[in-house]
């Protein structure tokens, strides 16, 4: 009997053990558009309203395998579904049509009713007189009002910055990891970068993506980037934490992880509060330094990053010109409308994630991008992806569509949460006309940080 019951603990842990590797080795998820491929009848993808767009499907050269049926959806951009059928592929493509009546992006997706994980999904969209959307995020009346007074209460706390030196590989670039004092008696944290030796440099802060992060020099190397193209250049973080961090460190944040909900329902507790602070904080820290040319100061980022960065220009007008990759944090009452909102999706949702709470509507309507996104009064470069279902484009749109002049919006058709393919041109144009750098065509660039997986609630 025991020898029994010890082969079979055996059995146990070698089944075990196999099925923890076939987890591992558990394929990744195939990106949208690699064997089903979905492209709109438009090359730009843009619409009048009323007029129809088609949608074709195509199977790849060498797919895994020809999907016997296609089960499709369109929806406004991701939110409310509007039709919904199956087709199947005659010569290796398809077709299907659809419009809207209103301003507002056409969401198209097709998915295999079989062997999905190796085929995965086509998607398009097509937007429809884009530059017409309106947003939803209402204005609170004391807007302005709160924003000066936080302002006002952080400028009450001494600046008490910290610096210390960072070893990295470029000998050209001086690193630092900083420090300063923000609201509740937090400190904002970040990287910065500079080319070694240099003075009277133009400015650049780049705001963080959604996340508990960075760790250290492997999620932060873009500071170092900025810096090789001519910048005073800075990291910030969202977080009161280390740069550089622990084990230890990293256990302690991991109650964090779903920030963006935290204290949602009231706009003095809400997390954001202290993020948006230290915004202004690491704007006081580089204007102090002796570095700095005293002229520009651009204000830069991708989804979370995006959204602060163009939140940073409306609390401070210090800033003087944005560069945003496909913000965040806005348009939270799209689901109110049938619409999408940005990430941190749901937020206006109560505990049950499906009922608004009235009171995070009227919380974080002073948290919205859109109702910054009033008050900036400086040049903004801008990027959203016509597939982008972190932020989508109705979400970005909604954005642009309320700041004022100048601005510019690379609308990337096919793209997702990403930046579209000719971005990086028009980025180095910008920079060279409101920083005065030496065009940096050639040079290598600094990518865009998006951020860490969207945390749930």
């Amino acid at each position: 009997m025991k020898r029994t019951l010890t082969l079979l603990t055996v059995l146990l842990l070698a089944l075990l053990t196999f099925l923890q590797g076939a987890e591992i080795a558990k394929p990744k998820p195939v990106n949208p558009n690699t064997w089903i491929k979905a492209e709109t009848d438009h090359a730009d993808a843009i619409y009048k309203c009323g007029e129809k767009a088609v949608f074709r499907v195509i199977l790849a050269d060498k797919a895994p395998s020809v999907p016997a049926e296609l089960v499709w959806s369109l929806t406004l951009d991701g939110a409310k579904v509007l039709g919904q059928g199956t087709v199947t592929l005659k010569d290796g493509s398809v077709t299907v049509e659809g419009t809207l009546a209103q301003p507002g992006v056409l969401q198209f997706k097709v998915t295999p009713t079989a062997n999905v994980e190796a085929l995965g999904i086509g998607m398009a969209g097509a937007a429809f007189e884009p530059f017409h959307i309106a947003p939803t995020a209402k204005l609170p009346a004391d807007f302005e009002s709160f924003w000066t007074a936080q302002k006002a209460e952080l400028a009450k706390i001494p600046l008490d910055a910290k610096i210390e030196p960072v070893a990295q590989d470029n000998a050209a670039i001086e690193l630092f990891e900083v420090s300063f004092a923000n609201i509740n008696g937090l400190r904002s944290h970040g990287y910065l970068a500079k080319p070694k030796g240099a003075t009277s440099l133009p400015i650049m802060i780049s705001q963080p993506g959604m996340g508990v992060h960075p760790n250290g020099l492997k999620e932060s190397r873009w500071v170092i980037g900025n810096a090789a193209l001519g910048f005073l250049a800075l990291d910030m973080s969202a977080h009161d934490m280390p740069m550089e961090r622990t084990p230890e460190d990293e256990a302690r944040w991991k109650k964090f992880m779903g920030y963006p909900y935290i204290g949602s329902d009231d706009r003095m507790t809400y997390y954001y509060r202290q993020v948006f602070t230290g915004l202004v904080r690491g704007i006081d820290y580089m204007t102090s330094r002796p570095d700095w040319n005293h002229k520009a100061i651009i204000s830069s980022g991708g989804s979370q990053g995006g959204g602060l960065a163009i939140i940073a220009a409306a609390l401070d007008p210090r800033i003087t010109a944005v560069v945003s990759v496909a913000p965040a944090l806005g348009e939270h009452t799209g689901p109110l409308h049938g619409r999408p909102d940005a990430a941190p999706s749901n937020l206006i949702m109560g505990r049950d994630k499906k009922t608004p709470d009235l009171k995070i509507i009227a919380a974080t309507a002073y948290y919205d991008t859109v109702n910054f996104a009033r008050f900036v009064k400086v040049p903004v470069l801008m990027s959203s992806g016509l597939i982008d279902t972190a932020c989508p484009p109705t979400t970005v749109l909604s954005i642009y569509n309320t700041i004022p002049d100048p601005k510019q919006l690379d609308l990337a058709p096919l793209i997702g949460h990403n930046q579209g393919p000719r971005f990086n041109e028009l980025r180095n144009r910008f920079l060279v006309e409101h920083a005065g750098i030496t065009n940096p065509a050639g040079k290598a660039t600094a990518p865009t940080n998006l951020g860490a997986p969207i945390e749930k609630k």
